[in-house]
C-alpha cells in the first residue's frame, strides 16, 4: 500500500510542471503532499508526514489568499506548528532532518524571487534527502533526484546568462576608473 501512495507522490512530482494553471499546479502539488504524507506515515516517519501535511496546507493557503502580510502570518504559525508537532513525534535524527528540511522549504515557498526560492529548495535537499536514506523511501528519493537536478540545473543556467549579460570590469566594483592627475588628458586651450 506504501508503494500506491509514494507512486501517486512521485507522478504528481514529475507531471505539475507541464500544467501552467497556478490553481491546478496547487491542486496537483497538493496531492502529491497528502500522498506523501500517506507514504511517509506508512514507513514509520511520522515527523515527515506531519510536514508534508503542514506543506499541503501551505500550498493551499498561498492558492487562496492574495494578502501577503496573512500569508506571511499563516506560514510563520504553520513552522511553529511544524516546530510542536516535530517533539510529539519525534524519532531522532530522522525527525530532525525533516523538520529542517521542511523549515526550508516553507522559507523557499515565500519567496518573491525564483532563484532565492531555487535556493533555498538546494539548501533544504540534502535534509531531506538524508532522511529519506534513513528511513527508506525510495519513491521520496525519485523526488530528491528530481528537484535537485531541476533546481540545479535552472540556477546554474540563470548564473550563465547572468555572467554573459554583465560587461567585463577591469575595476573589482565595476566601475570605470578616470584617469586623474598626471595621467589625465589635458583640455585643449
Amino acid at each position: 500500500m506504501a508503494t500506491a501512495f509514494g507512486c501517486v507522490a512521485l507522478f504528481c512530482v514529475i507531471i505539475w510542471p507541464f500544467f501552467s494553471d497556478y490553481r491546478t499546479v496547487v491542486k496537483i502539488q497538493s496531492v502529491g503532499a497528502a500522498a506523501f504524507a500517506v507514504y511517509f506515515l506508512m514507513l514509520g516517519s511520522p515527523t515527515a508526514a506531519v510536514a508534508c501535511l503542514i506543506s499541503c496546507a501551505q500550498l493551499l493557503v498561498s492558492a487562496s489568499v492574495r494578502d501577503r502580510y496573512v500569508v506571511v502570518r499563516l506560514y510563520g504559525a504553520s513552522l511553529i506548528v511544524l516546530s510542536f508537532l516535530s517533539v510529539i513525534t519525534w524519532h531522532g535524527i530522522p525527525s530532525a532532518l525533516a523538520l529542517t528540511g521542511s523549515s526550508l522549504g516553507s522559507l523557499a515557498r515565500l519567496q518573491t524571487s525564483t532563484t532565492r526560492m531555487k535556493g533555498l529548495f538546494l539548501v533544504g535537499a540534502p535534509f531531506w534527502l538524508a532522511h529519506n536514506l534513513i528511513v527508506g523511501a525510495m519513491f521520496a528519493l525519485g523526488t530528491d533526484a528530481v528537484s535537485l537536478s531541476s533546481n540545479l540545473a535552472n540556477l546554474l543556467r540563470l548564473m550563465v546568462r547572468r555572467w554573459r549579460t554583465f560587461p567585463f570590469s577591469p575595476t573589482p566594483s565595476g566601475a570605470v576608473e578616470t584617469p586623474a592627475g598626471i595621467f589625465a588628458q589635458g583640455r585643449a586651450v
